[in-house]
């Protein structure tokens, strides 16, 4: 077998079907469909030859030739698209389909040897009606030929794209499970603060990141979104993130930690990607905040007992638009009960039952109505918050990454 089985002569087709072994039912079809179309042009060629000689019986031996031609042709096909019926087609093929091809041909051979013989001793209206039958089986034989070689083009263009195309899909599911590390849910129980983190993601790469760390007794929380979806903006954000976690190591001011992100972000990427993102700083013991923000959604906070949402902003530009951005720290106190609120644009921009795009005000009502009986554990209203977005969402789809920080002062 392994004489019919090398890289310099094969009999066999898994270097042309090998890459549609794994694909769905629907797509085999669709291959065995456009082998079942292809081949059925020497068939139909056949059938025209047939008519045009149709005086003479032997013609319709063309007919039944490209039938056997055809059979054996869609027969393989479907044999390789399946497994178990693919190692039988190639346990057997040289012992019987093989061997059964060379007697055949050896066999139409001397027949057909003989019948022209024949033909030359007959008058020349006899032979004119021979010949062309002769001819037009090996005219058949050459056009399954001619239909094979094309199809085996199309197939090798379609299984290189296929291959490259299943190369990106494990670049990205490597990716995907790289940034599903990053972005893991983080849940911090302190003396003096509970908070929770949680982010997903709209496709399988996200631009959303979010940090949130104790360091001593500061915490740290920040979110940021790059803009886009797709393998680049998953790349700066995975950097950005890095970027933001080896500043927080040694300068715990967070404008200052915003500047030198904008620089880091203006020489690593093009100006048509950019990030928004907001940070925030914690002294638990003082219960005081340092908050700066760059181009991020205003923070929420809602004091003890009150039910009221005040949004805590201070205006900064988004990081990689311009080199001489300049970014502002805004402080305020907060006390025991009080609740932050840090989150994306994706639980802000959902649509309502006419598609349309709400307004900020949308999100604050969710927010209002989780906390009207009563503050609640920092993971509990972040995951009910998330799912109250999903469900009132009318969108088709999750357009956007949706990440969410809730902090509770104890």
């Amino acid at each position: 077998m392994s004489f019919f089985d090398n890289e310099k002569f094969t009999i066999y087709r898994d270097a042309e079907l090998e890459a549609f072994y794994d694909v769905d039912l629907k797509n085999r079809r669709k291959i065995i469909l456009s082998h079942v179309i292809v081949y059925l042009f020497p068939v139909l060629t056949a059938i025209l030859l047939t008519r045009i000689f149709s005086s003479n019986e032997l013609a319709y031996g063309l007919i039944l030739f490209s039938l056997i031609l055809y059979a054996i042709a869609i027969v393989e096909t479907v044999s390789y698209l399946f497994p178990r019926s693919r190692e039988l087609y190639k346990k057997y093929f040289l012992f019987i389909i093989f061997p059964i091809g060379m007697l055949v041909g050896g066999g139409g051979y001397f027949v057909g040897e003989d019948l022209f013989t024949y033909a030359l001793g007959l008058d020349d209206g006899f032979r004119t009606t021979l010949l062309p039958i002769l001819a037009g089986i090996v005219g058949i034989f050459a056009l399954f030929v001619i239909s094979q070689f094309g199809l085996s083009q199309i197939l090798n263009a379609s299984k290189s794209l296929y291959t490259r195309k299943a190369e990106v899909e494990a670049d990205i599911r490597f990716a995907t499970e790289v940034q599903e590390r990053i972005l893991k849910d983080v849940s911090i129980d302190h003396a003096g603060v509970r908070a929770y983190a949680c982010s997903y993601p709209a496709s399988d790469l996200g631009g959303d990141f979010f940090e949130l760390s104790l360091r001593e007794d500061q915490l740290f929380a920040s979110i940021g979104d790059i803009s886009g979806h797709s393998f680049g903006a998953g790349l700066l954000m995975t950097m950005t993130k890095s970027a933001l976690q080896t500043h927080l190591g040694y300068n715990r001011d967070p404008a200052e930690v915003m500047a030198a992100l904008n620089t880091m972000l203006n020489h690593q990427s093009g100006r048509e990607m950019f990030a928004t993102m907001v940070l925030l700083k914690m002294d638990i013991p003082e219960r005081r905040v340092t908050l700066s923000n760059a181009g991020h959604l205003p923070v929420l906070h809602i004091p003890a007992g009150s039910g009221e949402i005040t949004q805590r902003h201070v205006k900064g530009v988004g990081l990689g638009i311009i080199t001489s951005a300049r970014y502002d720290n805004l402080e305020f106190e907060v006390r025991k009960g009080d609740l932050l609120i840090v989150y994306s644009d994706g639980l802000v921009e959902t649509r309502d039952e006419h598609k349309e795009v709400r307004d900020f005000s949308f999100f604050e009502d969710l927010v209002a109505d989780s906390i009207k009986n009563g503050t609640k554990p920092a993971r509990e209203l972040a995951l009910e918050l998330m799912e109250k977005v999903r469900e009132t969402d009318h969108a088709r789809e999750m357009e956007d990454d949706s990440s969410l920080i809730v902090i509770e002062m104890t």
